[in-house]
């Protein structure tokens, strides 16, 4: 890790007593995972990474005996000689039918990248260009690595903001090369790790496979206002996660001798005419509620004018 890691964004208070005072802004909590340059070209700006997404907690689950209640152990074998030292294992890689070549841990570790390499940018292009598939569901958060590296990195994410573009670039994480995306969120930086493309198929063989639709006009005019009725602002809230609880709540039931609670019903195929129909008819009911519930329930109906 770079010494400028050391250096904290400030920012000038007044102070009625005397000079100004410097306190330190606010920095993200936690550590940061990576740190190094963000090169291109001749451009380099010190940046540190964190982590956008918290891992989950992992259910605390065991496998036991049925018999007994003890925990099951896994001690590794050789079909030979029984129980074998994790000192007495070795690497080997198969190059013919239990034919295998011995690899060293020291041999191995010569081909691992150095870690604090700099983020070399290769090129530029369109983020709606990179299919979604192509991206390894792991993203940090880019900021500046002290205060020189404020402006550059302003700069930088600016442009590519207006331009619509994202640098492609490898970057080594956990001692491994990975094929990375810098692509602007606002005014911030956002490295996402892609796939390496030898790894992803071809969605092209897949759509062959695919028969071209023979809709009726009454099923594609049906599909449109469905996709209409149910289309909204993006609303993250509306999709909690519901895991813990719902394992929190058959743990419980499970420790209080109760049965788990029974699954919902699965809804009745129907063909697709009438499926559309009557996904429209909720759709529309759905709409009509929000917006009576929307509507001023604080306004006092007028009152009737007697008559005579």
């Amino acid at each position: 890790m770079s010494t400028s890691t050391n250096h904290r964004l400030r920012r000038t208070i007044p102070s009625e007593n005397g000079p100004a005072a410097v306190a330190p802004a606010p920095t993200p909590p936690g550590r940061p995972s990576w740190s190094g340059l963000l090169r291109i070209s001749l451009v380099a700006v010190p940046v540190k990474a964190y982590p956008a997404v918290r891992s989950a907690t992992a259910a605390p689950f065991h496998f036991l005996h049925a018999d007994c209640g003890q925990r099951i152990r896994y001690p590794k074998q050789c079909p030979q000689h029984g129980v074998v030292p994790a000192e007495a294992i070795v690497r080997g890689y198969e190059y013919a039918p239990d034919r295998y070549v011995l690899l060293e841990a020291e041999e191995l570790e010569q081909l691992r990248p150095a870690r604090d390499k700099a983020l070399v940018v290769e090129q530029f292009v369109p983020v709606g260009d990179i299919d979604a598939t192509f991206y390894a569901g792991r993203s940090l958060y880019l900021l500046p690595d002290g205060v020189a590296a404020q402006h550059p990195y302003g700069v930088l994410a600016e442009a590519m903001q207006q331009a619509g573009h994202g640098a492609l670039g490898r970057v080594v994480l956990a001692s491994q090369r990975q094929l990375a995306l810098v692509r602007p969120c606002g005014r911030l930086l956002v490295l996402d790790v892609l796939h390496e493309p030898a790894l992803v198929r071809s969605h092209a063989g897949y759509a062959a496979e695919l028969a071209s639709p023979a809709a009726s006009e009454a099923e594609r005019a049906l599909a449109r206002q469905l996709l209409a009725l149910a289309s909204a602002p993006l609303d993250w809230t509306r999709y909690p996660d519901r895991s813990a609880e719902e394992l929190a709540a058959l743990i419980q039931a499970k420790m209080a001798r109760q049965p788990p609670a029974a699954p919902a019903e699965e809804p009745v195929v129907l063909n697709l005419l009438d499926a559309l129909k009557q996904s429209v008819a909720q759709a529309t009911q759905a709409e009509t509620m929000a917006q009576t519930a929307t509507a001023s329930p604080s306004r006092k109906p007028r009152a009737r004018r007697k008559l005579g």
